[in-house]
């Protein structure tokens, strides 16, 4: 039996994040966008319109996750969700321009760092999710 509010309560959160990290993207900002120059200078998260599509795209994914499944459906969900963003983080690693993709704007440490905070946490939140025989206190 798992602990499926802590699952539904940690992709609803990622996931309002990512959709709000993506819309922030396309906006002029000093947090995250391709700067003025278009080049992902004077941002501290540089993205491109790709990479703030990527973001909507998995942050709706949470939500859906979140929201529209339930039990083990979604923890599975969850352990999908962390899959997703360990490839993401080993592409984006490997290749800070995504093979091309976010040229001129590539990735840079604080994507990096927050790419592997997602991987961790989620698969985190799995690990103990799965296990766990938490109930729900009802008076």
């Amino acid at each position: 039996m798992g602990d499926y509010g802590l699952v539904k309560g940690y992709l609803a959160l990622v996931g309002a994040v990512l959709v709000v990290a993506g819309l922030i993207g396309f906006i002029s900002n000093p947090i995250a966008g391709a700067g003025a120059n278009g080049d992902g200078s004077g941002v501290l998260l540089a993205t491109n319109s790709i990479h703030n599509i990527v973001h909507l795209a998995t942050g709706a994914l949470a939500l859906y996750i979140a929201f529209g499944l339930s039990g083990a459906a979604q923890l599975q969900g969850l352990l999908a969700f962390g899959v997703v963003y360990v490839v993401i983080f080993l592409a984006v690693l490997l290749s800070p321009t995504l093979f091309g993709l976010f040229n001129p704007v590539p990735a840079n440490v604080p994507i990096h760092v927050l790419h592997a905070a997602l991987v961790v946490t989620g698969l985190g939140v799995w690990y103990m999710a799965r296990g766990s025989t938490a109930t729900a206190y009802t008076r």
